[in-house]
């Protein structure tokens, strides 16, 4: 189960977190895209984006199309991370007339009766805890000829992390995040309602010099461990992560590990 308070201090302490987005700005990229390809024939786009962050996604939707022709509106867990957005969108001289933010926890949303063009979400499913929960709420927020775009980790991400903590000899595994099956999220989608226009799957291979520079990447980005399971001491992790650095380094002797991304866009059945 994880830990939403976890989630919510984590990211809100993620002060260096617009630095690291590395595979982050891919998807935003791809979800620019997507919303520049949305056909909808509005004089007004009203846009929803789950999982805000810094408001990364506000200036994609820019990206995608003209100021004056959208309303967006982006909700996030954490406090710092709406702080940080409200911060940048007041350097942009029309997020003013056509972007509010709100904090609120995307399991718990505080919206009932708005109907949206467009919800998007970039790299916050997997911090979920209820995933039905969440696509049926989602459905019921978006207009018949809405579009849903989604961008998550799943299983296999950290995959090298996960195969050196758990087969360490003679300690006790280190259980880390447990990132949906695709599968299985699939299988959900239909139950709310929806289905599957586009999906893709993206292989992201992040490099360092250090497996400990890797895990303060991941910390940089507010992904620390927000599962309520004891981290062992220093001294295990110490010696684990001497283990990573003579494993899993590339051609180029830079250590590796994996980041798998769904890439998914949803419409109403």
């Amino acid at each position: 189960m994880i830990d939403k308070d976890k989630v919510k201090k984590n990211f809100s302490e993620a002060k260096d977190y617009d630095n690291h987005t590395s595979y982050h700005n891919i998807t935003l990229k791809m979800i620019s895209q997507s919303i520049k390809d949305y056909n909808c024939q509005k004089t007004r786009l009203n846009i929803l984006d789950i999982g805000c962050g810094t408001a990364q996604g506000y200036f994609a939707v820019k990206d995608a199309v003209p100021a004056n022709s959208f309303d967006y509106l982006g909700l996030d867990i954490a406090l710092g991370m709406l702080k940080e957005a409200k911060r940048k969108m007041a350097c942009d001289g029309s997020a003013a007339n056509n972007a509010r933010l709100i904090c609120g926890d995307a399991e718990l949303m505080p919206l009932k009766h708005k109907k949206f063009h467009i919800i998007f979400s970039n790299m916050t499913l997997h911090w979920l805890n209820n995933m039905d929960y969440f696509l049926n709420i989602c459905s019921s927020l978006l207009k018949d000829d809405g579009i849903i775009i989604l961008s998550f980790l799943i299983f296999g991400t950290l995959k090298e992390f996960e195969k050196n903590f758990k087969t360490f000899e003679n300690e006790n595994p280190i259980k880390l995040h447990k990132f949906p099956e695709l599968e299985r999220f699939k299988e959900k989608i239909g139950i709310a309602g929806l289905k599957i226009k586009y999906s893709e799957v993206i292989e992201y291979t992040e490099t360092a010099g250090s497996s400990l520079y890797l895990l303060k990447k991941i910390n940089m980005l507010g992904a620390k461990n927000a599962v309520n399971e004891k981290i062992l001491g220093a001294g295990s992790l110490r010696r684990r992560l001497l283990a990573y650095d003579k494993y899993y380094r590339n051609d180029k002797n830079m250590v590796y590990c994996t980041y798998k991304i769904a890439y998914l866009t949803l419409v109403k059945q």
